[in-house]
């Protein structure tokens, strides 16, 4: 059969976004934006992906299962792409957005370009500021530098000359971590209408300016703005930080080490140290990748030597680097033309403003799409649960979390209100382990029983049973979800959830929950179906029956909207599907290894991918079922590690409502034609417009006037009432 690769198909997504900072039609700072996102994002794919496949390759393995390329080659493939899109991203940004936004007011300075009143200002604050809190790293043994230099911070190279006549030594700083945008006063950018910035340029070899008192200029109306990057600003400095030398070369780089370890799970006990173990452990792993400015490339050397890097593991920048933090920029006041209008989120129309959620949620199921809809109805729910008396318990799942999660603290708010608080966080949500060991302690230090061990396995469902005491009997209220029970990331990311008071959701809820806190039980959940018990042999079973009706010329359609698609079993059978004549429509945003379009294999399958200002993320499955149609939304994604080691879930929407609304959302997907790309027969992907004559569609504007509408009538109503 025929699979794009599972890495390269993971480029090409990142390519996708990359379009989006290289689009006129994207306002300046969300472009800017994007290019953060997508430096972000190879950050992470290089820590983890590709520091996994060096260590294979090392271990003279090749198994067909990981990837049907040579790992080398693969290697070699990953190192081409990747670095074409580097260089993509490095002339959008050096050669458009920077030079557009100086046009717009908002100024990216060097600080010898700037006037001699910003640079003593600048003196000023770094003397202040920076220097205080400055770590300079030499040694005479040069690879006991290493371990001084952290995973992605930026760090500053400096060669200083050997006063004995032998080789330059090097010392490293690494950037405090501190606000890296430093803003110069608006009254030092106004002269004569002009920016003084723009104007002058100083030529100092050495800066010999010291800290001075602020004058107190007359303030005025900000008209631009213009920032200097802390980074720079301390390499500019450099001559009063190594006073008495001679610096020969200077570098700003940053690098990527290995976190593809994972921890030992197999044994019970321990399991906080060995995580413990493995977050020292990353700090110290070998180097995969550095990116750095190349003004010298005797420090460039002197950094591969250090880290033991090949020239193909090294990305020479014309500056700056560090990307990832420049999508912080793109918060700044004022600035409004160069960023996305603003969007409400907006009440849910069958959810009161005032008052507990429990009588709405018994009346009807409640289906939220946030960040359209407010995501504020969970976090009430949580929030109610906790200080209601008739509530007795509360279980539910945390993967991921926010840095002031007001989920955890609505929990920790139950326990200390005496309510049996139970909660499953996993420890093992990569990159996010101490964030979440740190919530672990804190709700176990209030009463809450935490479980966060599940050997083999990572719990990725997003479940929440609420039991309320009501009457003669208990009540229980759930919630499933597909994306975070994260409030920051609610805002930017699009999922779906349910509240329910459904029975049979109920019980299969407490199912899961005792399987999860490792109670045994003959029962298994009948209309919740996990992973990795029986969620992939149900997707299987579900194509199949598709296969099964177009072979008995019914009705037959398979629709899915999912993050990523990269399991062999689900492929051959989609691929089946198609050839039996199963027409399937497929949205999916990241990694796509099925090729749509091929005569004989797919050409009843149409891949279609949306990248937009929000983050497409839930997952929604429609199966014709032979004109009986049955709609499911899910946590998972159809990949291995989701079906076969993770705990996942697949829950189906059962009310008529409910399901009239997510088959028009899946129309709409299937309509855009300015946020889309759809893939061609060729693996490569292929932005979608509009046909002539026919206006532009663009789903997330769609749906964001969707819910304003329906709030506009809500609210309409509720006036009149």
């Amino acid at each position: 059969m025929d699979y794009l690769n599972r890495e390269l198909s993971w480029i090409d997504f990142n390519e996708r976004v990359l379009l989006e900072a290289c689009s006129d039609n994207v306002p300046l700072l969300e472009r800017l934006k994007f290019i953060g996102i997508v430096s972000s994002n190879f950050d992470e794919f290089f820590m983890v992906r590709v520091a996994g496949l060096q260590e294979y390759y090392k271990s003279g393995h090749n198994d067909p299962e990981i990837s049907p390329l040579p790992t080398e080659a693969l290697l070699e493939a990953i190192v081409q792409k990747t670095r074409r899109l580097f260089n993509i991203q490095e002339a959008v940004l050096n050669t458009e957005i920077l030079p557009q936004l100086k046009d717009a007011g908002l100024m990216y300075c060097k600080p010898e370009n700037c006037s001699s009143a910003q640079q003593q200002f600048l003196a000023d604050y770094f003397y202040h500021h920076i220097y205080p809190v400055l770590k300079l790293q030499r040694s005479d043994d040069e690879h006991a530098l290493v371990d001084s230099v952290v995973n992605v911070q930026l760090h500053l190279a400096f060669l200083l000359a050997n006063t004995d006549g032998g080789e330059d030594r090097l010392a490293l700083i690494t950037v405090p971590d501190m606000p890296r945008f430093i803003f110069l006063p608006d009254e030092l950018l106004q002269t004569d209408g002009a920016v003084s910035a723009l104007q002058e340029s100083i030529h100092t070899e050495q800066p010999a300016l010291q800290p001075t008192a602020r004058s107190n200029r007359k303030k005025q109306k900000p008209k631009r703005k213009a920032f200097v990057l802390v980074d720079e600003l301390i390499r500019y400095f450099g001559r009063a930080l190594f006073s008495g030398c001679t610096i020969t070369g200077t570098g700003i780089f940053k690098i990527n080490r290995s976190a593809s370890m994972t921890i030992d799970d197999s044994n019970d006990d321990g399991f906080i140290e060995a995580l413990e173990e493995i977050l020292i452990r990353r700090r110290y792993s070998f180097v995969v990748r550095m990116t750095s400015t190349h003004e010298s490339p005797a420090v460039v050397q002197r950094l591969m030597d250090l880290f033991q890097l090949d020239p193909k593991d090294v990305y020479l920048s014309e500056a700056p680097i560090g990307l990832a933090s420049f999508a912080k920029i793109a918060e700044i006041e004022g600035f409004k033309k160069l960023r996305n209008e603003k969007w409400e989120h907006f009440e849910h129309p069958l959810l009161p403003q005032q008052g507990t959620l429990w009588e709405s949620i018994k009346a009807h199921d409640i289906l939220l799409h946030v960040p359209y809809q407010s995501y504020m109805p969970v976090i009430r729910f949580l929030q109610d649960a906790a200080q209601d008396s008739a509530v007795l318990s509360i279980q539910m799942t945390l993967y991921r979390t926010s840095k002031t999660s007001p989920v955890a603290q609505a929990l920790i708010a139950a326990a200390k209100q005496g309510k049996k608080v139970t909660v499953f966080v996993e420890l093992k949500a990569r990159f996010d382990e101490e964030r979440n060991l740190g919530w672990v302690k804190r709700l176990q230090k209030y009463g809450v029983r935490v479980v966060y061990d599940l050997p083999h396995l990572k719990v990725h469902a997003k479940l929440l049973l609420i039991m309320r005491q009501e009457g003669q009997g208990e009540q229980g209220y759930v919630h499933l979800s597909t994306g975070n029970y994260n409030d920051t990331t609610a805002r930017l990311y699009v999922d779906l959830s349910l509240f329910t008071v459904n029975p049979r959701m109920i019980e299969d809820a407490k199912i899961i929950f005792s399987q999860l806190c490792g109670k045994y039980t003959k029962e298994n959940p009948q209309y919740i179906v996990t992973a990795p018990e029986r969620l992939k042999y149900k997707l299987l079973a579900y194509i199949e029956r598709e296969i099964h009706f177009a072979l008995e010329h019914k009705p037959a359609r398979i629709i899915a909207k999912m993050n990523s698609l990269s399991h062999p079993e689900l492929i051959t059978a989609l691929y089946r599907a198609s050839q039996a004549g199963v027409h399937i429509d497929l949205n999916v945003r990241g990694i796509c290894m099925l090729i749509p379009g091929r005569k004989g294999i797919s050409e009843n399958i149409r891949v279609i991918s949306i990248i937009d200002r929000y983050l497409e993320h839930s997952r929604i499955f429609y199966f014709e079922n032979g004109g009986t149609p049955e709609w499911f939304l899910s946590s998972a994604d159809w990949m291995p590690r989701n079906l076969e080691r993770r705990v996942e879930l697949l829950f189906p929407i059962l009310d008529e409502h409910n399901r009239s609304l997510l088959t028009y959302f899946l129309k709409i997907y299937f309509s855009d034609t300015v946020k889309a790309f759809e893939m061609q027969a060729d693996g490569n992907w292929q932005r979608l417009s509009a046909q002539k004559d026919l206006l532009p569609l663009r789903v997330q504007e769609v749906f964001h006037q969707f819910f304003a509408q329906k709030s506009l009538v809500f609210n309409g109503q509720a006036a009149k009432n």
